[in-house]
């Protein structure tokens, strides 16, 4: 069978044992902003894991709490987690419903258009704040642990994404408020080297 959500478990299991539940709340502290997995997927994945001898569970008796169910990476999982890294990734093509949304604008009022791309532009202003806290909550808590700067790396591509879309959002904006209703432009918008 086919396990493929499984790498990111897998990987979550290699930095400490976790329940389900510490894996959900892991992935919203840290990969949640690239990679994201449900309660739904986790439970169910976890079960496969642990028949498949990958990883390893123990019941952990709660002091006044629910029991809980912690999982252990095994030596097959960690082998089969080491043989993932080594393959190329394979490349999603993305769905951007603001892109389709642009793409067919002409069709639209351009006010909903500039809306959206605010809205977006927005978004990503939020996300680049909650990356610098981020970081600084890496490097304050975790400043010698040997992932940080793999950790870095990945809190890096996030930070200078939301700033391309930052940028990006500036110039879409100036190009649709230069635009009539009709989608028409009222004067070129193209220029030497592409849209300006």
């Amino acid at each position: 069978m086919k396990l493929q959500n499984a790498p990111s478990l897998l990987g979550l299991l290699s930095l400490k044992p976790m329940s389900g539940y510490d894996m959900k709340k892991f992935v919203g502290e840290s990969i949640g902003h690239f990679w994201n997995e449900s309660y739904g997927q986790i439970y169910p994945m976890l079960k496969r894991l642990s028949r498949q001898g990958l990883v390893e569970s123990r019941l952990e008796r709660g002091k006044g709490k629910p029991d809980r169910n912690v999982f252990s990476l095994s030596p097959p999982g960690r082998k089969r987690l080491r043989n993932w890294l080594a393959m190329a990734p394979r490349f999603a093509p993305p769905r951007n419903e603001l892109l389709l949304k642009l793409f067919f604008g002409r069709l639209g009022n351009r006010s909903d258009m500039i809306r959206h791309v605010r809205e977006f532009r927005q978004r990503h202003a939020q996300l680049l704040v909650q990356y610098k806290q981020v970081e600084k909550w890496i490097w304050k808590t975790h400043p010698k642990h040997p992932d940080t700067p793999y950790w870095l790396i990945t809190l890096a591509y996030g930070r200078d994404h939301s700033q391309g879309m930052v940028k990006w959002s500036d110039q879409t904006g100036r190009i649709l408020a230069r635009l009539p209703e009709s989608g028409r432009p009222k004067k070129s918008i193209r220029k030497k080297g592409g849209v300006r």
